[in-house]
């Protein structure tokens, strides 16, 4: 059977942090990518709450450790590193409980060599984690994770529930990107038919859009794009929730959440419409 192809269709995307390689995913499948980043990461090297709870996985304080994405894993790694503990911290990790959500923090917990304990199996969502965490004994326990780049109450609530002692840890917010002139474009396309669809690859990245939208006066132009002629694509489930709390719909959504299966699933939905 052929693969579906975009036939030359214009994907847009607003990915920030693999923008290069969505841009291969969708010329692989025969489409012409446009990336428009709504978001930047800023980092909170500095967070004393963050050192301090480095220095309580290294001291023995901590039981397990759960890490939500790859960019938070990578930024505890950082922030250990620049205060001379990195080993301490990894060796420390060794001997606790560590969850990681997905394969994105697992890829990172894996190349500084700490066992995962637990990862839930697709679509990774917080409903997910907290099952495959149900056989862990969490009361009076000490556990520290890293937010999912904003508020979740799923995994809080759970802690408390379980009469875990527990901290939440922000290691890295979602910031509006410095330059918004791309996204500005990608809207004025839109709403002039230059777009054929625009994938959405994060939770974060939806209410950044729309608030950069609203900040230009081009939000009732954005919505009328992806209520209308824009195929609206989602990576996965929390995304598509995301967008639907926004009151977008989503016509789009993989069996599986990767970017590669979100380029395909998009290249076969034109597919059906020819």
């Amino acid at each position: 059977m052929a693969r579906a192809s975009l036939n030359g269709r214009v994907l847009a995307f607003v990915e920030a942090r693999m923008p290069d390689e969505m841009a291969s995913l969708i010329r692989r499948h025969g489409g012409v990518p446009l990336g428009a980043p709504v978001m930047q990461e800023h980092y909170r090297q500095d967070s004393p709450e963050v050192q301090q709870a480095i220095d309580d996985v290294c001291a023995g304080r901590v039981d397990t450790a759960i890490f939500l994405t790859g960019v938070g894993a990578n930024a505890m790694m950082g922030i250990a590193e620049g205060m001379g503990r990195l080993a301490e911290f990894e060796e420390a990790l060794r001997r606790i409980t560590v969850v990681a959500r997905s394969p994105k923090p697992g890829r990172i917990l894996r190349r500084h060599k700490i066992p995962i304990d637990i990862m839930p199996p697709e679509p990774y969502t917080s409903s997910d984690l907290i099952v495959a965490m149900r056989d862990l004994d969490l009361e009076s326990k000490r556990v520290v994770f890293q937010r999912y780049g904003g508020p979740d109450s799923e995994l809080p609530t759970y802690l408390r529930e379980q009469k875990a002692d527990y901290e939440e840890l922000t290691l890295y917010d979602w910031g509006l990107p410095d330059d918004i002139t791309p996204v500005v474009d990608l809207i004025d396309r839109m709403e002039q038919g230059a777009i054929d669809s625009l994938a959405f690859t994060s939770r974060p990245q939806v209410p950044n859009l729309i608030a950069i939208a609203a900040a230009s006066g081009r939000e009732e132009s954005l919505r009328a794009s992806l209520g209308g002629t824009v195929a609206v694509a989602s990576v996965g489930p929390v995304c598509t929730r995301k967008l639907q709390e926004f009151d977008i719909r989503v016509d789009v959504e993989p069996d599986h959440p990767h970017m590669g299966n979100l380029v395909m699933a998009v290249a076969e939905y034109f597919g059906d419409a020819d």
